[in-house]
């Protein structure tokens, strides 16, 4: 059952992130090339230049893809043993402002574990 919360959790974020539509700046700059080159583009614009999926049954599965707009993914599942598995990945975007954002996450059996230096970090835990 875990495993499917796990599942749809990240289904959920992949989507957002792929889906989401940065909100018009009044006054737009582009800063770097990509930048540059995205601002030139509309999402009608946008394809898949790279993609590989491989599902291994029982054992899991693993895929990738880069769009033409920087979007790339990465992801593998493992089986760790019976009814659990073990995913991993990560998602790199250009943002708005034009800075490069990388997601790496972790989700097993210890829950959902985003990393990135965009990440608000929270206060250490009391002992």
């Amino acid at each position: 059952m875990m495993r499917t919360y796990v599942f749809l959790a990240l289904l959920c974020i992949g989507a957002c992130v792929i889906n989401a539509n940065p909100v018009p700046d009044s006054t737009p700059t582009a800063t770097t090339p990509a930048a540059a080159a995205a601002a030139t583009h509309g999402d009608d614009d946008v394809q898949i230049v790279n993609y590989s999926n491989d599902n291994v049954g029982a054992n899991g599965y693993n895929f990738a893809f880069e769009t033409s707009d920087g979007v790339s993914r990465k992801e593998t599942a493992t089986v760790k043993h019976a009814g659990a598995i073990s995913v991993e990945g990560t998602v790199s975007w250009t943002g708005p402002d034009g800075v490069q954002y990388t997601l790496n996450y972790v989700a097993d059996e210890h829950g959902f574990q985003p990393q990135g230096t965009h990440l608000p970090v929270g206060p250490e835990p009391a002992i």
